[in-house]
């Protein structure tokens, strides 16, 4: 019951919001064609009650583990702004000059305001304790690159003379964004098996 409960923790903090952004968007007159990775934005459905999950865990530790629950739900709560901005992003993986203009509308009226509203989002969270603020703050650090990222991909399309260089900082910034990111799900994962004992 305990490794549920250690499940259920890290897909609160991991799976309530997602940042799938990936490297290596493309333009028609490139011979590169590259696929995204499928993601799966559904998330779990938690159907035990808060108090069974934390009379699983050691007395000493339930207000901890109170805290990262909290903290997953501060996440759900601001997931819609994130899934918006990738969902939007990634209908334009593939540009061509038919669409750069609709890519270029979408990528300032939709996917950066959206995204910009889920880094504020991440910043206003105050994670219950010091070590929960450390990770967090990889959070943080890995969305505003993947911000940087959505940026440059907005100045890509903005003309109709596609600058492949751009594309590669956008690129660039995506996957140093993404490696933090895969550091901050290591880091909750690490500190979500605290309360497996």
């Amino acid at each position: 019951m305990k490794k549920k409960l250690l499940l259920t923790l890290a897909l609160t903090c991991l799976f309530g919001a997602a940042t799938p952004f990936y490297a290596a968007s493309t333009y028609a007159a490139s011979n590169n064609s590259t696929t995204a990775p499928s993601t799966d934005n559904a998330s779990e459905d938690v159907s035990e009650d808060t108090e069974d999950l934390l009379s699983e865990v050691a007395p000493a530790l339930r207000a901890e583990a109170q805290g990262l629950l909290d903290y997953g739900d501060a996440l759900t709560a601001i997931a819609t702004y994130e899934e918006k901005a990738v969902d939007t992003y990634n209908d334009y993986r593939y540009i061509t000059s038919a669409n750069r203009k609709q890519a270029y509308a979408a990528m300032t009226y939709t996917v950066i305001p959206s995204y910009t509203k889920f880094v504020a989002g991440l910043k206003q969270i105050k994670p219950a304790n010091a070590e929960l603020a450390k990770i967090h703050n990889k959070y943080i650090k890995a969305a505003t690159l993947q911000l940087e990222a959505l940026n440059l991909f907005k100045k890509y399309v903005a003309s109709s003379k596609l600058n492949v260089s751009v594309l590669s900082q956008a690129n660039q910034k995506i996957t140093a964004g993404m490696n933090e990111l895969n550091a901050y799900k290591a880091a909750v994962e690490k500190y979500s098996a605290k309360f497996e004992q």
